[in-house]
């Protein structure tokens, strides 16, 4: 089972205030790893919700969340399967997703802890080249459309929409 629904979508459909703002591919990979080291340096142990692409975009960062699985028990994990990406509960929570689900042109984190929230929700926004006939723009170019938060609420609701989808899925 596939969801069509973006979650950027279902976020804005009930925050009407926030507007999305545009991040590079880099600029995500910064804000996720600072998220993920506010986790590991931290004594809180929070619900940590990561979606990834792809599962090699996951691959690159696996080592990572097997240590921030050492510091919370309630870290999930999503991503579309290439290889041996599956459901599974070992260190955490791995849930795999169909590629052709809304999730695969997105991007989020999502941190939950006693004191301080934060996530990171965008998707992505293909813009071809007039130089690229498959029109596919390079890695370090890749737009996507989003939302960076440290707003307690509004990182509720997009946990809650999360949880929903890993219900789906699980």
């Amino acid at each position: 089972m596939s969801i069509s629904k973006s979650v950027v979508q279902q976020l804005l459909d009930n925050c009407k205030d926030w507007r999305p703002q545009m991040y590079f591919k880099s600029s995500l990979t910064a804000l996720s790893h600072a998220m993920e080291d506010l986790v590991l340096n931290d004594s809180d142990t929070p619900l940590v919700i990561a979606s990834f692409q792809r599962e090699r975009f996951y691959r690159q960062e696996s080592h990572r969340y097997k240590r921030i699985a050492n510091k919370s028990n309630q870290v999930y994990v999503l991503a579309a399967p290439e290889t041996n990406f599956s459901n599974a509960s070992i260190d955490y929570e791995t849930i795999a997703f169909e590629s052709d689900d809304a999730l695969a042109q997105e991007w989020h984190l999502v941190i939950v802890g006693q004191h301080y929230s934060s996530c990171l929700i965008c998707r992505e926004r293909n813009t071809p080249t007039s130089d690229n006939k498959y029109g596919i723009v390079m890695d370090t170019n890749r737009r996507f459309e989003g939302i960076w938060t440290f707003d307690r609420a509004v990182t509720l609701k997009v946990a809650k929409i999360m949880l929903d989808r890993i219900l789906v899925y699980r």
